[in-house]
């Protein structure tokens, strides 16, 4: 089960070919169908389908200090509610 601030690789089959093996944490909420992820080494927040990743078991507690309460975002890569 994914949560926020879990550390995350995207799997090599992604359809963003950008992001593919990319390391990254769950930046909010987790729906059953779509995930924030802050990439690491892009510095950008993606949102993608909970398939795409896979968890390393380990967690960002570094940002969960620094960020405070997990965010949600929209498709379009928005902050909501």
């Amino acid at each position: 089960m994914l949560r926020a601030y879990d550390i995350v690789v995207i799997n090599a089959d992604a359809e963003d070919e950008e992001i593919r093996g990319q390391r990254g944490y769950i930046i909010g909420e987790v729906t059953t169908d779509q995930i924030g992820v802050f990439i690491y080494d892009l510095e950008r927040v993606w949102c993608l389908h909970p398939s795409d990743v896979k968890t390393t078991g380990e967690s960002d507690d570094a940002a969960r200090r620094n960020r405070g309460s997990p965010i949600r975002v929209n498709s379009k890569g928005e902050i909501i509610g």
